[in-house]
């Protein structure tokens, strides 16, 4: 069938959603798929539709297979770049394909559009995907016609796997063309990053970390061990490169089953270890409660045999009296040893106190020790101070006679004489300096005896 005879039914186109990239979702976890490039279209594969493409394409390699992709056409809000997010995939049943070309059937499209109004009604066709068993990752002139007539839209995608070579690869529309982009980013829900890692390697081709989450086989391994299974038995054995590839398939799925059990018998040795531990402190657990049991046991009947034949609910009241008493001498207690704290913090204080005294006291010792000596030094100067006094009252006559006034009026002008001529020594002495530097001033100048040599130049 040619691309001109096919019939799809009414194709629908939403408004992109404004959706927050899965890359930038804290809810989501992305793995890089090759290399995208920073001018291609963000193209985000969820990883079911991402497994199940696989496997469908790994279902037939002897013909081209294909689907349909379901999403949105997304645009960030918040920086209003334009992603494709595909969350689903459908597989087309009825379809005309051979070894190297796939086309779809009115009935294939129209089966798919009744599966995805009843399974996926929220969903878009954001684009298709289709395999090249061993021929590559490109679009050939069939599927370029495919894409321009029913995946016209700017951000519907085109999805090629080549499930022998293993390699994959998007196209998208750039400049009214279909050019592939340098990678695509798988993504899931955060809980599934380990599966995801997973299978991004099986892509990729590149081994996973022992341990790693996710499906136990690959798609893959999983293709052949069903190939191998469904494989009707032929009479006689087959070459030696199928019984090699057999026997290493057995080999790889033995290795695999041996380090499964080898790590369920690891983890089984441990629980019991644990186990065995736990047992281990119930029963001490339980021997200390017996011990404790039996305890409040033992002194229970010993209180029952002090008894002997009293009433009950007179050893109850008694109890109870006694308790009480105990109880408030445990209070009074507790009140003599709080006093008793108060009264040595207080104690303490007063000795300080009392060490402050004593050093007071020393000093005022120390004093008392010193005021005789100080006392009969005093004596003395008021006996001194008394003989001044009477010299003083006796001279006053005498100073305040004719005669002491003359002998005062002659003490002040000495006073002046001597100011006097110490002020005209200095006068003359200023005189005598001044004459010298001016006789040595009006002396003259030497001539100079040295005559310049004939050779002298001025060097101007």
């Amino acid at each position: 069938m040619s691309g001109d005879d096919m019939v799809f039914g009414e194709i629908k186109y939403r408004e992109p959603a404004r959706v927050k990239r899965p890359d930038r979702d804290p809810r989501h976890a992305c793995v890089a798929c090759q290399t995208p490039g920073p001018n291609d279209l963000p193209i985000f594969l969820d990883r079911g539709p991402a497994d199940l493409i696989e496997r469908h394409a790994l279902s037939d390699v002897s013909v081209e297979l294909g689907g349909i992709l379901l999403g949105k056409e997304c645009v960030d809000p918040a920086t209003g770049d334009h992603f494709a997010w595909i969350t689903q995939a459908l597989e087309a049943k009825h379809y005309a394909n051979t070894q190297a070309s796939f086309t779809y059937t009115h009935d294939s499209w129209e089966e798919i559009t009744r599966d995805r109004d009843r399974l996926y009604p929220d969903l878009d066709i954001v684009g298709w995907y289709h395999t090249h068993p061993s021929f590559g990752i490109f679009l050939s002139h069939h599927d370029l016609f495919i894409h321009q007539n029913f995946f016209a839209q700017p951000l519907q995608v085109a999805y090629v796997v080549d499930p022998i070579q293993s390699t994959r690869g998007f196209f998208r529309w750039s400049d009214g063309k279909m050019v592939q982009v340098g990678g695509f980013h798988l993504c899931a829900e955060r809980t599934e990053r380990l599966a995801l890692s997973k299978l991004a390697n099986d892509l990729e081709n590149l081994p996973s970390p022992s341990g790693q989450g996710g499906s136990a086989l690959s798609p893959r391994l999983e293709a052949e061990l069903i190939k191998m299974l469904s494989r009707p038995a032929h009479p006689h054995a087959g070459g030696p490169a199928e019984r090699l590839s057999i026997l290493a398939l057995l080999a790889m799925l033995g290795s695999f089953l041996g380090v499964v059990g080898l790590a369920a018998a690891l983890w089984l040795f441990q629980l019991n270890t644990r186990l065995g531990e736990q047992t281990e402190a119930l029963v001490a657990l339980q021997r200390h409660l017996d011990d404790v049991a039996g305890g409040q046991r033992l002194a229970v009947d010993t209180l029952l045999d002090k008894v002997g034949g009293e009433d009950p609910s007179k050893f109850i009241a008694r109890y109870e009296r006694t308790a009480k008493a105990r109880d408030e001498s445990h209070n009074r207690l507790l009140a003599e040893l709080a006093i008793n704290e108060t009264l040595g913090l207080r104690a303490k204080e007063l000795a300080a106190d009392l060490d402050a005294a004593r050093a007071s006291l020393k000093e005022s010792e120390a004093d008392a020790k010193e005021a005789p000596a100080l006392r009969k030094r005093l004596g003395e100067l008021e006996k001194a101070n008394t003989l001044q006094e009477r010299e003083l009252e006796e001279k006053r006559p005498i100073v305040e006679a004719t005669d002491g006034e003359k002998a005062k009026e002659l003490v002040d002008a000495l006073k002046l004489y001597r100011t006097t001529t110490w002020a005209g020594a200095l006068a003359s002495l200023l005189l005598g300096l001044t004459a010298v530097y001016f006789y040595f001033k009006s002396l003259p100048e030497p001539q100079s005896t040295i005559q310049p040599s004939p050779t002298t130049h001025r060097i101007v």
